[in-house]
């Protein structure tokens, strides 16, 4: 009967895995790829780089961005021992040691190798099958989770350095960031930090990318709306040169502080994407009314001269006046920025109020953002509070996971779901 340690089963392909000399465990960290990752890997082509940043202060939990996505990465620890391998090339040196060299492809075109791993040759010889070298010994792996961008250090790092005219700016660059700055120290893809610069109606002022102080973006945008009525101009053909002309004629830059390019970036700023655009010719501009509206609505609503809180009609009746006719208020380009108080008025009637409450200014952590909604309200009704929510995740199904984990649910009689707290005070 033949050895079993020389003979393979007729049905196995066998290998001997060498530990080199020189061998040292924990060389190497395994990444598990994601299906999405996968998909954005596959579809490059060969030549092109792959670009793959862990980004994050020392003190932060380290984040893996591709250009699009941001994925957090956590360790997971594995039941058996993990055994990476690299076949091993044969080379003789002046000294007749048998060194080994790794040669493993890493489908890139290149390859990773390691030399030299020494190896007797005496052992050499004793083995009759196929050659492995061991790279390492491994326990665990680390997971690529996709999460939502961590943008609020965004926020708060802009808020220091809001642009309201020339004639108040400061002498001091401490609190301005170049685009490289802000990569170095947001955990976002490029994309995801973009998306919000864009939605925030930033600027790049002299190389720094820089937030317009709300009341002069306020004041920018309401003469912007003035004028197009004076000009009779359509919300959604904007001639940005025939307004800034205006507005420099009727009050110079020298009084209002309002500069032409100022001007321009607000009009570009408050339009449609630009492959949604109607433009008709270079400069013109189709306004979104979510922009606008919601820009106009949050002014409003979080003015601190209403105790940032109105009567609901009041309310109502005022943002439509700041809209001049161009666009119509409606509450559902608020979402997320506010919530509906039902009181007893000054005649003991009941009353509608609302109140500034956005999502912006509530905890990151999951559980502390359902503590702090249900402090402010203790029942919620399913379309009331998910846009307080959509931040935290990527998807409506995750939504729906995170409301059954942190609320508790109670459908109505006539349709609907009224959400609640789990825990019981």
């Amino acid at each position: 009967m033949a050895n079993p340690s020389t003979q393979p089963p007729s049905n196995a392909t066998t290998t001997n895995i060498i530990f080199s000399r020189d061998f040292i465990q924990s060389t190497y960290t395994l990444l598990e790829i994601p299906k999405t990752l996968e998909s954005y890997i596959n579809a490059q082509d060969d030549n092109a780089t792959l670009s793959f940043q862990v980004r994050g202060l020392e003190k932060d939990t380290a984040v893996l961005c591709t250009p699009t996505q941001t994925f957090s990465l956590q360790r997971a620890h594995t039941s058996n021992m993990l055994i990476p391998i690299a076949p091993l090339i044969e080379s003789r040196r002046k000294d007749h040691d048998m060194d080994m060299v790794m040669d493993m492809d890493t489908g890139f075109g290149s390859s990773l190798q390691a030399d030299p791993y020494h190896i007797d040759e005496s052992v050499l010889g004793e083995l009759p099958y196929g050659r492995q070298a061991a790279l390492d010994i491994l326990d665990s792996v680390l997971d690529l989770i996709p999460i939502s961008p961590r943008l609020k250090r965004l926020s708060e790092i802009l808020a220091k350095s809001q642009f309201e005219g020339w004639a108040n700016e400061s002498d001091s660059q401490d609190h301005l960031y170049t685009w490289e700055n802000l990569q170095s120290v947001i955990q976002a893809s490029d994309k995801e930090i973009m998306d919000w610069l864009k939605e925030h109606h930033a600027c790049l002022i002299d190389g720094h990318w820089r937030l317009f102080k709300r009341r002069f973006m306020f004041d920018i945008l309401r003469e912007i709306l003035s004028t197009m009525n004076a000009l009779g101009a359509e919300a959604s053909s904007v001639d940005a040169e025939s307004i800034c002309a205006e507005i420099e004629n009727d009050t110079p830059e020298s009084e209002s502080g309002i500069a032409s390019w100022m001007v321009k970036h607000c009009i570009a700023s408050f339009s449609e994407d630009t492959e949604s655009s109607t433009e008709t010719k270079a400069e013109h501009y189709c306004l979104s009314a979510k922009k606008v509206s919601m820009f106009m609505g949050v002014h409003l609503l979080s003015s601190t001269e209403r105790g940032h809180r109105w009567r609901l009609q009041d309310f109502m009746l005022k943002w439509n006046e700041l809209l001049q006719e161009h666009f119509k208020a409606d509450l559902k380009y608020l979402a997320g920025e506010y919530i509906v108080e039902n009181d007893r008025g000054m005649d003991k009637s009941q009353q509608q109020y609302i109140r500034y409450f956005s999502k912006s200014q509530l905890p990151l952590d999951a559980a502390a953002r359902f503590t702090a909604l249900f402090e402010v309200k203790p029942k919620w009704d399913g379309p009331e509070i998910r846009p307080f929510l959509r931040d935290l995740v990527l998807d409506e199904k995750k939504l729906d996971i995170l409301l059954l984990k942190h609320a508790r649910s109670v459908k109505q009689p006539g349709g609907g779901v009224v959400y609640s707290s789990r825990v019981i005070k």
